[in-house]
């Protein structure tokens, strides 16, 4: 074979991707395109498509202004709601510890942040609930200890369950060694 100019060459290879040429090349870069849109507009819809069939249009009439007819006051009264519950909620510093900070939400909200240290290491805050019954927990903490070689290190470590809380109720937090780390609970204190 020989090259364009005469001398002679390798012969030309060509492959799929020359043979389809621009035209060919442009084509597939769309089918790959529209391939990558159809999942998502299947998803999420086209555009001007609102999958809301409770939507409806809105019908405006008129009528004549008719004065409002006289009738005596009424009151409504809100429903009863019951009065919060107070508890509290009580720590102390784990031993060996130099410091820790608790923190405990109840049914997914911040309830208190408690901190202890050598200096103050019964801590406790007074915290309001809704009403009595079961409520899910989260205990958070973060505590400061020396290790084996005399360096600081900050311990974390969380515990999620469920108490019963009713007015006056006192829960203390408690640390439990697991196979896998640290876990803590909160545990409702004898009266």
């Amino acid at each position: 074979m020989t090259t364009p100019n005469g001398n002679p060459g390798p012969p030309r290879q060509e492959n799929w991707w020359t043979r389809i040429g621009t035209l060919g090349q442009t084509l597939t870069a769309l089918i790959g395109l529209l391939a990558a849109l159809i999942p998502i507009l299947a998803k999420t819809g086209l555009p001007g498509q609102d999958g809301d069939v409770t939507k409806t249009d809105a019908i405006v009439t008129t009528a004549p202004y008719v004065p409002p007819t006289t009738s005596p006051a009424r009151t409504t009264t809100p429903p009863e709601q019951p009065d919060p519950i107070n508890l509290t909620v009580s720590d102390q510093l784990t031993e060996g510890a130099l410091e820790e900070v608790i923190v405990i939400s109840l049914e997914g909200t911040r309830v208190a942040t408690l901190h202890a240290t050598s200096a103050k290491p019964v801590v406790s805050q007074r915290v309001t609930a809704t009403k009595p019954g079961n409520y899910s927990y989260v205990v958070d903490a973060a505590m400061t200890v020396y290790d084996e070689i005399g360096a600081v290190q900050v311990i974390e470590a969380t515990g999620r369950g469920s108490v019963m809380i009713d007015e006056g109720t006192r829960l203390d937090v408690y640390i439990h060694q697991e196979p896998n780390g640290l876990s803590l609970s909160l545990e409702s204190a004898a009266p």
